[in-house]
Parts: C-alpha cells; structure tokens; sequence
C-alpha cells in the first residue's frame, strides 16, 4: 500500500506545476489502495460501464484516448456519488490481427509459415507472443488515469470465456439460429478467410467497361458490359429483362462463353437493368452475390474459377496468374479474337478488406451462419420500448435502418487463432472427416471418433458477449445478478453495426434483458484538416506522447472540451495547451492562499460566521454550477459540464473571488477566510476530478491533514444545500462585476491607466434600495478592482459634466473625465473618427441603394455590405453618444 505524509503543507509558494511528478505519484496510491475495486457485498447500488475491449496487439491511439477519458469521467464520478462502479477491463483476442502478426514474426525470423509448424504449435507461439508482448495498451491506459477495476480484468480466449462462447453457439443451434451452408460470401484472398459484410468497406476507383461479345447459336452476337473480363470463364448464363423487347427472342436459345468452347444459356430476369450497358448481363454465380441469386432461381450450375489466393485456377485457360495480370490479358486476348467491341473508362465501387486493404472476392464457400432477422427484430422492439437510448438520438436512425436490412452474419473464419466451432465430424477409416454423416454441435466432443471443425469463430463473435460473458455467463453468478445490465455503453460510431447493435442482440438472446440502457456515441478523431487517422496517411498523433508533453490532465480535459456530443474532432496536438494553460491555473489558484495554510494545521473546526457578499456569491455560483452540470452529465454534455466548471474556476473563483480576498502584499490572510478559500477550493476540486484527476488529488492533499482513505477519488461529490443559494446576493454581486467591467472598459477605451483611481458616480433605477444599500457597503470592492477612489451611488443621480457611461441593466455608471484626460483633444479624435464612420456608412449605402448591385450580385455578398451597415451604425451611435459625453 503507497502512503501519502501530509504534513508537507507549504507556507511558501509551491514550485512550477509538474504533471509528470504528480502522475507518478498518484497512479499506484490509488491502485494499491484499491480505490478502484468493485464489491457486490458493499451494499452500494451498481454503475457499470464495459469497456470496449482493446486488440491484444493494439497501442493506445487518439481513439482510445477520447472513449476512455469520458468512461474514466463518468466512472470516477459515479464512484463520488456513492455507486459501485465497475468499469470492466480486458483485450480481445483479435483473431486476423493477432495471427498475422506472429505470421509475419515468423516468416521474418525463422523464414517458415504457420503450416510448417502445425496448428498446435502455432496456437502455442501466439499464446506466447500474447504473454510477453501484448497488453501494451492495457499499461498506457494506466498513464491516461483509467481507474478500471483491474483485479477483474479478462481477456476473450480466458477459459470461462471460452466457454461462454461455445454455449452460446449452441444454444443458437438448438435455437435453429444458426446454420451451415454453402453460399457466396467475402472472401480476403490475402488474410485466405471468410469475412462479414461490416468486415468490408467500399472504395471509389478508376476502372473500365470492357464490352465484349458473345457469339450466339443463331450466328449473331451479343455485347454485354463486364468491369471484370478475368471472370467470364465463370458465366453461368446470360441474362436480359423480361420486358426488353430487344432480347425477348434470344430467352432460351444459347451463347458461347468468349475464349472457350462451352455454351450457355440465355435467361429472362427482372434483376437486369435494361438502361445499363448493353441490357444484357453475364451472370457469374461464384463471383458476384447478386448472380448468386439469380443462379439460385434458374437452378444454374455453378463453376469455380479463382483459387483461394486470387489467381486463376484450372477452369480457365490462364491457371495460376494473378486476377488482375488475367485482367488485362483476357481483355488483350478478346481483342485479338474480334470480342472485344470497346472499352469505356468506368468509375465503380470495390469491396476491401477494412484489416488487410485486399480487393475482396465474392466466393462461394461452405461456412457457418447466424440467422439474423430474429435477432434484429427482437432489439429493435426493446429500442421501441424505451428500453435502449442513444446519444445523440440521431444515431437511433442507423441502428433502425442496419436492423431493418440485417443480412446472416458469416461467423466462421479460417484461421487457427480464435475460438474452435464446437461443430464435430464423424472420420472414415483414414482418419478423413466423413461429410456424408453430417455434423454434432457440442461444447464437449460427442464421441472419440469425432474430430471437431478446423475453423474458428468471427472476433466480433466473442466480444458480442462482453457484457455478461466476462460475469460469468453462463453460470448465474452473484457478479452477473448483481452488474447486469451495464448503466451506459461509450463507443465510436464506426462500431455502432460490428459490436454495439451485436451486443444489444447477444444481450436479448442470453439474458433476455439489453446489455446497458444507454449508449453514448463519440465523434472520430481526425487530424486538424478532417482526415481520419491511419498509418497509411501518416497523421495519426500518438497520445503518449501528448501525454510526455502536456501531461495527462491536460490531455483528458482538451479531448472532453472537444468532445461535443456525436461530433467528429479535428485536432490540432497545440489544442493540448487549453489543458496545460488551465492545470497551471489551477495549481497557480492555490499558491494566492496556500501560502496562508498553517503547516500541519486542520481548518475544519473554523467557520466563517459573517460571510461577505463576494462569500455568498461564490458558493452560490459553485452551487448553480453543480446543478448544471448534474444535468449536462446525465445527458452525457461532458463537454458542456467541464466549459461550466473551468469557467467557474477561472472566471468566477480565479479572475475574482481570489482577487478580492487576498491581503495587500506584506499582510496576511484572516484564518477565517483561510478556512472558507479551503472549502470553497474542496468543492471545486470535487468538480474537477473525474475529469483531472491527478493534479486534484495532489492539491486535495495540500489543502488540510488527512487519513488514509480520505483521498479525493474516494470523496463525495458536490451537494447543492440550500443555504448555498443565494439569488439576490448573487444578482447584486453580478451588476456590481458588470460595472466594474464597465468602468475598467472606459479606462482602457480613454487611455487612462489601468492603476490611476477615479471618482465614480452610480445612478440606480427602478427606486431598487436593496441594490443602493449593497452598493454603499461595497465601496472596497469597487476601489480593490477598479482603482474607484470615491463611489458616490443614489437613487436617480443626475450625469456629471464630461463624463463618460456605461449603463447597466438600466443603472448608469459615469465617469468624470475633466481631470483624466485632454477633453478638447478627446473631441477631436472622436469627431475625427464620426466623419471617418460616416463617410464609410454612406459608401456602403450607397452600394446597397443600387438596385443593379443587390439584384445581381450573390446572396452572401450583399448579406456582408447589409452587416457592414448594421456594424457601422451601431458604431457611429457609440462614437455620437461618447462625443455627447463630453459635452
């Protein structure tokens, strides 16, 4: 257990702010004092929040750093407020991931592949590789001040969670959820396995509209638009509209398929586009979905003509070349043979592996599915019902639509890193497995005989578990009971399809209950132009190294002032100064009173009995404040939250509570408005931890002795008591700040030096006798902040000659001029400049009158001559009324 001594309590200064200093010391106090550590016994009622579970090969980038400061915000908040509150971490095994790291290890090291060594021994280096290099990311999130329960942490190949993932594959198929079939699905010819439709993203290129023809039996031919000439030794068919009177009499007769000698049938389907191309269409069953479906409805055979890696294989007349070496070729071929009508140049979409970036094929292939439809429309009656809410509500859009249009989700992968299909096969004599006898779903293998199916499952089939699998499920534990469902999900919304809505899902089907009720959508972070990070573009910004520079307090607040609800984030690594500018003001804010602390000494026992009205008004404000940002964190505002808190500390408490009660220099500090600047600083440290918390917990410690267990992480958050509000003080308070602004404003504006006093005169209106009385009580204030050597304040005060005003909500505050300034030169420089103004006013005028200009010129244009004018008379108005002021 790390202790803290607290009786270093300065009387002098503290030195500069050093984040790096304070971060090393507080991350282990807390973990080894378990401030993080959840207990069902506590008696505390739940907060839970699953994190998203990193990849095992994963390094912290910007994304992490944004989603885990506002789980860690929300966490240590729920924590202050008395909650129980887990925040689950762990990693994802990351199947495709993983494996092609130790692949690419291996090939690199030892010039081997994984099938030199064999599955088992493969599974065992990868297994090794996980315990000596991954997690990396787990001990970063540490740096960012990530207050997991650590103790609970659980990784997705954990032996629980194995079997988690087994039962729930069974209990789909015994559901008759889950199917095995052959059907077209993604095929990665670099990563040589299936993927799902969220595993492939679509990509804008350049490319062409080969034209070729297509000899008919009746000695004619037929020109049909391909972008891929490479496949056409898989056409199955030909296939025209039903209602394209051009072709009604070619529907039944026969083709040839260009460069062979095989001959195919010409089919009639409402798929065909007549407008397109030609009107006529190849159907390649093996290389496209949708001639998938149109084979399947004309019971068309089917023929393979790429190998697994994407080269040609022996069904065409090029075996063993490249897709798009073939490409090129055919197409040189079909020309040399007369087939090849035109080429024209085509813009299309291609799918690419969102992992490995490879041109995806369509490939028929024999995998395991999950029927999706059941599932979909079971979260989308809990979403109807109120059960699941979004922020920001407009995401509730996507989550209804990809719902609505849910396709079976491809769960099987051929890999060897991963979760087995708990799926067994009968063997013949020769130990080969016998597909004639079909299969046995079981977590445990059925008979001795039986050997279970090589491929594992999707990732994305294991994490849609996270929320109940790392409690337990399927045993009905006290952990489970007690932490399920979670109270809000953070995630990004480029996984709102692979995991969110899988999980809303995967919750409904185990537990028939939704995994979390609310969900809270973050924007991406991109780079300060609006790129999205990658390593390909080469602008992707490492948070560590934010971290090494600004510290991670600094950090954490930028990322959350830039947070706006749903938002993408441009960012810009200079944005980090908001965080350190203000982390220096806060340890700076200490200093003007800490000096006062008595070492060693407990305030607690002194109590302010005649409060100030600059007292009542700061606990006031620090009262609204904790209403408000109650408010903004329910509705996950974070970013609303902590601009309310920072300007409270820096524009309430810093630029003038602070500069009202500190003595002249050379004097000291009252106890009792030491013990007050205490409390108030407590309570706004309180505000201020979930988001910064390590440069609070290091002031907390400052501020007083304490015990152990009495740090800030473990102290209660801010309650509004009702003596705390007082609306008419802080009402007055906040006319007096406004004309002390005022008149410090006229000083600057007539060149009078800030420090030089001045005599001030108040009108107040309306007969308010309660302001007039606050006001004469206050002439400290007046003379502290705005060098007012004598405050002359009334009911109805007539204006002094040559003075200058500023009115505030209808009280005039004047201030005579005749011993501050020149007047006649003042006079002169304002008429100088009203001529200047109105000479401006009528050329724009004179712009706007005529007719030939507003009529034909933009929109936006003439809308900035309409605004110079309305600017420029407003200033003109000012300029006269000053001018009068010195009359």
């Amino acid at each position: 257990m790390v202790r803290i001594l607290t009786d270093s309590i300065p009387q002098e200064p503290m030195s500069a702010y050093n984040p790096k200093e304070i971060e090393q010391k507080w991350y282990p106090y807390w973990e080894s004092n378990g401030y993080f550590d959840t207990n069902i016994h506590s008696g505390k009622p739940p907060h839970v929040i699953m994190m998203p579970p990193p990849n095992v090969t994963g390094k912290l980038h910007m994304g992490h750093a944004l989603q885990d400061t506002v789980q860690d915000v929300l966490t240590r908040m729920r924590r202050m407020q008395g909650f129980d509150a887990l925040w689950m971490p762990g990693m994802d095994h990351a199947g495709i991931a993983t494996q092609n790291v130790v692949e690419r290890e291996l090939k690199v090291n030892e010039g081997k592949s994984r099938h030199d060594l064999g599955r088992e021994a493969f599974v065992e280096r990868v297994w090794a590789w996980k315990e000596e290099y991954g997690g990396i990311i787990l001990k970063q999130k540490r740096l960012l001040g990530d207050s997991c329960d650590w103790k609970r942490e659980r990784f997705t190949l954990d032996e629980g969670y194995v079997h988690a993932v087994q039962t729930v594959f069974v209990k789909l198929y015994e559901a008759g959820l889950l199917y095995r079939g052959e059907y077209i699905v993604n095929w990665c010819p670099s990563d040589l396995t299936a993927l799902s439709d969220e595993e492939v993203d679509n990509k804008e290129v350049d490319s062409n509209l080969w034209y070729v023809r297509y000899v008919l039996e009746i000695g004619d031919t037929l020109v049909i638009a391909t972008q891929r000439p490479e496949t056409i030794f898989g056409d199955m068919a030909i296939a025209v509209h039903p209602d394209d009177e051009r072709y009604q009499h070619l529907v039944g007769k026969k083709a040839r398929v260009p460069l062979t000698d095989r001959w195919i049938p010409i089919i009639a389907d409402d798929y065909v586009k007549i407008e397109f191309g030609s009107g006529a269409l190849k159907i390649t069953p093996n290389h496209d979905k949708n001639d998938f479906e149109v084979a399947k409805r004309h019971d068309l055979a089917f023929r393979e003509t790429l190998n697994p890696d994407a080269t040609l294989n022996e069904n065409t007349p090029y075996p063993g070349m490249d897709r798009f070496v073939a490409r090129e070729q055919v197409a040189k071929d079909l020309e040399a043979a007369g087939l090849l009508e035109k080429t024209e140049p085509y813009k299309t979409m291609i799918p690419v592996s969102s992992r490995s970036k490879a041109v995806v094929e369509p490939r028929v292939s024999l995998q395991w599915f999950v029927k999706m439809t059941p599932l979909a429309d079971a979260a989308l009656e809990a979403w109807r019902a109120g059960k699941i809410r979004f922020y920001p509500k407009r995401w509730e859009n996507d989550f209804e639509r990809w719902m609505k249009g849910i396709r079976d989700w491809t769960i099987s992968r051929q890999l060897w890193w991963g979760h087995r299909i708990p799926a067994w096969y009968w063997t013949d004599e020769q130990g080969n497995r016998d597909e004639a006898r079909g299969f046995l779903v079981s977590v445990e293998q059925p008979e001795p005989n039986m050997v279970q199916d090589e491929d594992v499952l999707d990732t994305w089939f294991s994490s849609w578990l996270w929320p109940f699998a790392t409690l337990g499920w399927p045993a009905q534990t006290p952990e489970l009971q007690h932490y399920y469902p979670g109270a809000v999900l953070v995630s990004g919304y480029d996984i709102l399809f692979f995991w969110i809505s899988r999980m809303v899902m995967g919750g409904l089907f185990c537990m028939d209950d939704v995994p979390y009720r609310d969900i809270f959508i973050t924007g991406i972070i991109r780079d300060k132009n609006g790129r999205k990070m990658s390593k390909s573009a080469g602008n992707g910004i490492d948070p560590m190294d934010l971290i090494d520079q600004y510290g991670a307090d600094a950090v954490r607040y930028s990322l959350t002032v830039l947070c706006a609800q749903g938002q993408d984030i441009k960012l810009d690594p200079l944005k980090m100064e908001m965080g350190r500018n203000f982390a220096n003001k806060i340890w700076n804010a200490f200093n003007v009173f800490g000096r006062f602390i008595e070492s060693g000494k407990d305030y607690r026992d002194i109590t302010k009995t005649d409060l100030s009205l600059a007292d009542r008004w700061m606990l006031h404000r620090i009262a609204e404040t904790v209403e408000a940002v109650d408010a903004d964190m329910t509705q996950y505002r974070l970013n609303e939250a902590l601009l309310k808190i920072y300007d409270l500390f820096w524009g309430d408490f810093c630029d003038w509570y602070l500069e009202l009660i500190k003595p002249p220099y050379g004097r000291t500090m009252p106890e009792a408005d030491v013990a007050l600047a205490i409390e108030i600083y407590e309570r706004l440290l309180r505000l201020l931890h979930p988001f910064m918390p390590f440069i609070t917990e290091d002031l907390w410690w400052k501020l007083r002795p304490r015990k152990e267990g009495e740090a800030l992480i473990m102290a209660t958050w801010p309650k509004v008591a009702p003596a705390d509000k007082e609306p008419e003080a802080a009402r007055h308070f906040g006319l007096m700040q406004q004309m002390i602004s005022g008149i410090r404003n006229i000083k600057a504006k007539m060149g009078i030096p800030p420090g030089k006093t001045v005599q001030v005169v108040v009108s107040i209106a309306n007969n308010d006798e309660n302001l007039l009385a606050t006001l004469q009580a206050q002439n400290a204030y007046f003379r502290q902040l705005a060098k007012v050597e004598n405050l002359t304040s009334g009911l109805g005060l007539a204006k002094p000659p040559a003075s200058a005003a500023v009115v505030v909500e209808g009280h005039q505050v004047f201030v005579p001029l005749a011993d501050l300034i020149d007047l006649e030169a003042e006079r002169a420089r304002l008429s100088k400049e009203i001529a200047q103004k109105e000479g401006f006013l009528k050329s724009v005028r004179g712009k706007l009158g005529n007719a030939g200009f507003v009529d034909r010129a933009p929109a936006d244009v003439v809308e900035r001559e309409r605004q110079k004018e309305r600017d420029a008379s407003l200033e003109l108005d000012k300029l006269r009324e000053n001018l009068m002021g010195l009359a």
